[in-house]
């Protein structure tokens, strides 16, 4: 459990502000709103602007989660997307809306929930943010909406291909909040959508299995480990947020963008980077994916009733079995985005992380 005392993730509670970049400045004077602030790539974002002294504000779903912001020296309000309560005091008032907040690997709830909060709530907050006048609303949507993706590397134009109900839901989202943007007038709200791969990095829970099982020697690759991975080192997606709400309004507004950091590996590439470094070896054999497809689905059958997560998914098994490898281009071209992070770097630094945390 996460002592209050010395908060899990890292740079919370940082006080000292940070020098601002040129690429930055356009948000000096600008007020914030970062929804999902308690989340990974939320709080990270969040974090951020608060080192730089931006004036920013967070929202959360559970009031604790306020409280631990407070604690930090930040500002935070609870924001249910789910709720039938207007959203229009979050973003009175506000210049920038980053929206970061959803349903996320919640196997306890069905398809109506994922879409009241993926799509409906993240509609219902862009159309409060445009009446409001907020000038830019950044919409986080997600790469999944390729799903195994059928052309490599992926361009944003690419076939959609959602493989389960969280990617499904994100689409739905992302492309009900474009239809919206295109009914405002000319020199109103700039919205963009911002697509992040599989990010990772210090502070993130969600490659932790992978991690673990490796550096403790219990992991095996399921299938043949030779499906595409591309990675997105948290500071990079975290600059390409910002990059979203900074750059020229033609370049951005009703664009897409997918993010990583990097290249492409495959699987077994990946496993290797996090051995070598690890200092252990993996075994060369393979599990079979069939069976253990048919077995969170099983899982999922029998705990779907119980309003519990299941110890196995089809969604944890697919992440062997779906390729993922995308075009950053237009990401360049458009947002000047740079990759800063690579593969070997950033993995180290996760880590290093988890170890002084006692993760792994």
């Amino acid at each position: 459990m996460q002592n209050d005392k010395e908060p899990l993730y890292p740079g919370a509670g940082l006080a000292d502000r940070m020098e601002i970049p040129d690429w930055f400045r356009a948000l000096v004077n600008k007020r914030i709103l970062v929804t999902g602030a308690a989340g990974f790539i939320g709080g990270a974002l969040f974090r951020r602007l608060q080192a730089h002294g931006c004036d920013v504000t967070g929202t959360v779903l559970c009031p604790h989660e306020a409280d631990a912001i407070g604690r930090g020296g930040g500002k935070a309000e609870v924001l249910d997307l789910a709720s039938d309560v207007p959203f229009d005091r979050y973003v009175r008032e506000i210049d920038v809306v980053f929206h970061l907040a959803a349903m996320f690997q919640e196997t306890e709830h069905g398809e109506a929930m994922y879409r009241r909060v993926n799509e409906t709530g993240a509609l219902k907050l862009c159309q409060a943010a445009a009446a409001a006048r907020v000038e830019r609303f950044v919409h986080c949507s997600t790469v999944g909406v390729h799903g195994d993706v059928q052309e490599m590397p992926c361009k944003e134009a690419s076939a959609f291909n959602p493989m389960d109900l969280y990617h499904r839901t994100k689409l739905a989202g992302e492309l009900a909040i474009l239809e919206f943007a295109k009914t405002l007038p000319a020199g109103g709200m700039v919205v963009t959508i911002n697509r992040p791969a599989m990010v990772y990095g210090p502070g993130d829970m969600r490659m932790l299995k992978f991690f673990k099982a490796i550096l403790s020697r219990r992991f095996v690759m399921i299938g043949s480990g030779e499906v595409m991975a591309h990675l997105g080192y948290i500071d990079d997606q975290v600059d390409s947020l910002i990059l979203c709400a900074v750059a020229p309004r033609e370049k951005v507004h009703l664009e897409a963008f997918n993010i990583a950091s990097d290249r492409p590996v495959t699987l077994n590439e990946l496993a290797r980077l996090v051995a070598d470094y690890g200092g252990v070896k993996i075994p060369k054999w393979h599990i079979p994916v069939f069976p253990l497809w048919l077995a969170g689905l099983a899982c999922e059958v029998i705990w779907a009733p119980l309003k519990r997560r299941p110890p196995l998914s089809r969604r944890r098994v697919g992440f062997f079995t779906y390729n993922r490898a995308f075009d950053l281009s237009k990401a360049e071209a458009h947002l000047g985005y740079i990759r800063r992070w690579d593969n070997k770097a950033g993995i180290a630094k996760t880590i290093d992380w988890y170890r002084e945390k006692g993760l792994v």
